[in-house]
């Protein structure tokens, strides 16, 4: 059962990073969207559950650590947007909307892609 978890991930990080690479400006302004118009605390919700697909999928991998250090960066960003200290998760969405380039979006979404294939290659 948790090895289907692990496919779910794989697939979703290459579903999800695919469309960004391919249509980055919809895919950022409704990215953008979602963050004005639900409260972080609400959009936290996501890392969180994230987080414990990860953890959980740890049995069913032959290797845990990506696995392990995904679910754990997942958790702190859900905390730092759960908890916002000195508007700091704020300020960094602002700055990642605002002053990060198409290409950069697109390397990005290259990384989370073979991120995808590698998370498919370490289900047992």
């Amino acid at each position: 059962m948790m090895r289907v978890v692990i496919y779910l991930l794989g697939l979703t990080c290459i579903a999800y990073c695919s469309y960004v690479n391919l249509y980055t400006t919809q895919a950022v302004n409704s990215l953008k969207n979602i963050f004005r118009t639900y409260q972080l605390k609400m959009v936290a919700a996501i890392p969180a559950l994230v987080a414990v697909w990860f953890l959980v999928s740890i049995p069913a991998a032959k290797c845990p650590w990506p696995f392990w250090i995904a679910g754990l960066l997942a958790a702190a960003e859900a905390a730092a947007a759960f908890f916002n200290p000195n508007q700091i998760y704020s300020k960094m969405i602002d700055w990642w909307f605002e002053n990060i380039s198409e290409q950069t979006h697109k390397i990005i979404s290259i990384a989370g892609i073979i991120f995808g294939v590698l998370i498919l290659t370490l289900a047992k």
